[in-house]
């Protein structure tokens, strides 16, 4: 057409852009607006979509954004409602920003720079359409949208040139019927992701989980995406160079994730973690989450990724040591959640392997090695830097006598009786830093120790210091001190408070009556239980010593020791009843059928009753009652 024809024309149309163009063609579900008005000029004027909007004097940039000039011009030249018109396509909501059915979204979810067909729909539409017309879908513009729902085969992208390519008017940017069935043949099948399913069906009210439903659409389709391929091909991959299939595979594995909020994202976080600690892979946050990290800390986009930056972030300082004052995704980190070996190292000065060691024992890094320094494992920074102090300021056991005013042999027994505990919580400790004590159990130790006791100028009578006490009554130290610190003891005494250790008065002969009751606490003494059983004295060791046919002893005792290590046993009351009603001694068992003893044995040796152990042993012969 000459530029002179189309002048004419466009003054034609001019005087007439108030009538309506009939009949009306409404757009189809789902069709772009360029596609609606590619059809409406063919129908109408037999122009292309091009020189249709030209003659009347319509933007393009306008069609594609919607203006709402555009929309109204349209309307009135097509009798199709503004309203319809702009079911066809976004508006500009902002700065970089679009709008779509009540849905506002970043720009580069609806692409521009590339154009997606499905080769076998726009073949479909060839046969379907009047005159051959192609139908440009508007889903196909959907960044997460890369399989065709109707032939299940990946969409074909195709990058755009110039402005016209931007236009994406399918009869002109989409190859010929030749091409098109050539592309069919090659096209790879696929399964529409529920990434895709869930980004369709939201601009159609459709409803996912609440998590991805209170953010744009865009954040939550991008979060899933980029998740998922990381989760997929690993921390460290490249993704300029992925697949379409790629991409749809990452949507599957990320909405899965995604769908479950903050708690599924951290799960994945962990997974993709975990992979890179399998690799061994060395350094901070950047380098176990890869891509995610840079994803989220060193974009150029001024998009918001959405909530799933707060969650990294969250995930980041409540699993990897960050220091203070770092800049992360934004924000500045204030305080630190957690250290690992070499962070806590080098805040505390305390050895790497010290260090190691005492975190492994303490159970701060538990299932850990202490010999072996696992530099992605971490733990809480506050409880590891309270065990730095400690460490670092603790007392070897042959100083701890000059700390408290004790002597070293009553140090070490309350060192090894669990009074005093080493800096490292192990008494396999033998030496370094970790068989130390800390200065703040010994001052604790003291303060309580004293506390028990009612304060006094001078001691009352009969009242001595714990070591005066020990040689009295044969017990030792470390033993009074625990009846002390357990409120077994009813007169204490305290003096003055430099004196320390030797700074707490107690009765001797109270000492006894209580240790013994300490005893008596976890049963009866063995004499006790001989004489309710009916026994000799010695018969209680062979019982406890020997075992049934079920492998049990006969009579279960109790161990306990005293702080010298010296071992003696007790029977509870529940085990002295349990032996009588299974047990019945040769006496007993005479005085029950009136009889003698030696009456008794000969009638259960005529009845092939043999007792438990010989006579020599126990000093009396005892029989298992259910055999009688």
């Amino acid at each position: 057409m000459t530029r002179h024809a189309q002048r004419g024309r466009r003054k034609s149309w001019r005087r007439c852009e108030l009538m309506t163009m009939l009949p009306v063609l409404p757009p189809y579900a789902d069709e772009t607006t360029v596609s609606w008005c590619a059809r409406v000029a063919h129908f109408h004027t037999g122009l292309n979509c091009s020189d249709f909007l030209k003659m009347t004097e319509i933007s393009q940039a306008n069609v594609m954004d919607l203006s709402d000039e555009a929309v109204k011009r349209l309307s009135n030249l097509t009798g199709v409602s503004e309203t319809q018109i702009l079911g066809c396509g976004p508006q500009k909501a902002g700065e970089r920003l679009l709008t779509y059915k009540g849905e506002v979204f970043g720009s580069r979810f609806m692409t521009r720079t590339y154009t997606s067909y499905c080769p076998a729909c726009l073949l479909d539409d060839a046969i379907k359409e009047a005159n051959g017309n192609r139908v440009g879908r508007l889903s196909w513009m959907l960044a997460p949208v890369r399989v065709c729902p109707i032939h299940r085969i990946i969409l074909t992208r195709r990058k755009n040139s110039g402005y016209s390519g931007r236009f994406q008017n399918m009869n002109e940017v989409a190859p010929s019927d030749q091409e098109l069935v050539a592309q069919v043949a090659v096209a790879e099948a696929a399964i529409v992701s529920p990434l895709q399913s869930y980004v369709v069906d939201r601009f159609t009210a459709g409803k996912g989980s609440a998590w991805m439903d209170a953010q744009q659409i865009d954040q939550a389709a991008r979060a899933c995406e980029m998740l998922g391929i990381y989760r997929i091909l690993g921390a460290h991959t490249d993704i300029g160079n992925l697949t379409i299939q790629q991409w749809n595979d990452a949507g599957s594995i990320g909405i899965e994730a995604v769908s479950r909020g903050a708690e599924g994202i951290c799960q994945l976080l962990e997974e993709i973690v975990q992979e890179a600690t399998d690799k061994k892979s060395q350094g901070g946050p950047q380098s176990a989450l890869g891509g995610v990290y840079k994803w989220l800390q060193y974009s150029k986009s001024n998009q918001d990724p959405g909530p799933v930056k707060n969650v990294v972030r969250n995930f980041i300082l409540d699993h990897m040591p960050v220091e203070p004052g770092t800049v992360l995704f934004g924000n500045t980190v204030l305080h630190r959640k957690r250290h690992n070996v070499a962070t806590l190292s080098r805040v505390s000065g305390v050895h790497r392997k010290t260090l190691n060691r005492a975190l492994v024992l303490t159970g701060l890094l538990a299932g850990g090695n202490p010999e072996d320094i696992e530099n992605r494992r971490t733990f809480n920074a506050s409880e590891g830097e309270a065990l730095a102090h400690r460490v670092k300021n603790s007392t070897p056991i042959k100083k701890i006598p000059e700390y408290l005013n004790c002597n070293r042999t009553q140090a070490q027994m309350m060192v090894k009786n669990g009074i005093l505990n080493k800096v490292g919580n192990d008494p396999s400790i033998q030496g370094g830093l970790l068989s130390n004590v800390a200065n703040e159990d010994l001052d604790d130790f003291l303060v309580k120790f004293r506390a028990a006791g009612r304060q006094v100028a001078v001691a009352s009578s009969n009242m001595i210091d714990v070591n005066a006490a020990s040689e009295l009554a044969r017990i030792p130290v470390a033993d009074i001190v625990a009846l002390v610190l357990a409120g077994k003891l009813s007169k204490v005494e305290t003096g003055c408070g430099s004196l320390r250790f030797r700074s707490v008065f107690v009765d001797a002969a109270e000492v006894r009556l209580a240790a013994a009751g300490v005893v008596a606490e976890h049963g009866v003494t063995p004499k006790e239980a001989a004489s309710r059983i009916g026994l000799k004295l010695m018969a209680i060791e062979h019982l406890r010593n020997s075992c049934d046919a079920n492998g049990q002893p006969f009579l279960r005792g109790t161990k306990l020791a005293n702080a010298r290590g010296t071992v003696r046993y007790c029977y509870t009351e529940k085990e002295v009843n349990r032996f009588r009603e299974e047990y019945i001694t040769l006496k007993e068992l005479a005085d029950l059928h009136g009889i003698g003893t030696k009456q008794m044995a000969k009638k259960m040796a005529t009845e092939g009753v043999e007792p438990i152990m010989a006579r020599s042993l126990l000093r009396a012969k005892v029989f298992r009652r259910k055999g009688i």
